[in-house]
């Protein structure tokens, strides 16, 4: 089974419109990351300043109905996978770009579960604390999945050295931990 790490960005609290979502494996082999095109016409002043700003566009800005083909062909591969996300809205965009526009969408090949207990929150914290590059690009959704994911992996891993290289969000963090 795989784990993959989720995060989402929409535009604003009361309208919900997805503008980017990415997921991450847990050994960071595996990426998927889009934005929607056109972007959402009415973003709160928040996602205006400090979301798209943040945005890739060029390959990564997809039609609805490209992104939903693009996520199906990222997971269908991948197999049984667990979603992992901080925020139950996370898992809403999912399934809205998985289902798309389809009367009858293919059954997903992944269950879901929202990642907050323990000390992850706070791990996510201090892995933008460790990295303020990363900090600095806060609200980008893959960026958020990566925090995600390190998170995860120090609560849930021991490591045989240094946290701080756990936190890390290099592709790969295969070496240097076990499961615990």
């Amino acid at each position: 089974m795989i784990r993959l790490f989720l995060d989402t960005e929409w535009s604003n609290d009361a309208l919900r419109e997805l503008v980017s979502l990415a997921l991450i494996s847990e050994d960071g082999e595996h990426v998927f990351y889009a934005e929607r095109d056109p972007l959402p016409g009415m973003p709160s002043s928040f996602v205006r300043e400090s979301v798209y700003p943040l945005l890739n566009r060029g390959e990564a800005a997809m039609k609805d109905n490209a992104m939903t083909h693009a996520l199906r062909s990222f997971l269908e591969p991948l197999g049984d996978c667990e979603i992992f996300a901080d925020a139950p809205l996370d898992f809403s965009m999912l399934s809205r770009v998985w289902n798309g526009r389809d009367q009858t969408p293919p059954e997903p090949p992944f269950r879901t579960r929202l990642a907050r207990e323990g000390n992850l929150m706070p791990s996510v914290e201090r892995y933008f604390e460790l990295n303020p590059d990363q900090s600095a690009l806060r609200h980008h959704a893959l960026v958020d999945a990566r925090a995600l994911r390190s998170a995860w992996i120090v609560e849930n891993y021991s490591f045989d050295g240094d946290v701080g290289g756990a936190t890390s969000h290099g592709p790969t963090m295969t070496s240097g931990f076990r499961r615990r």
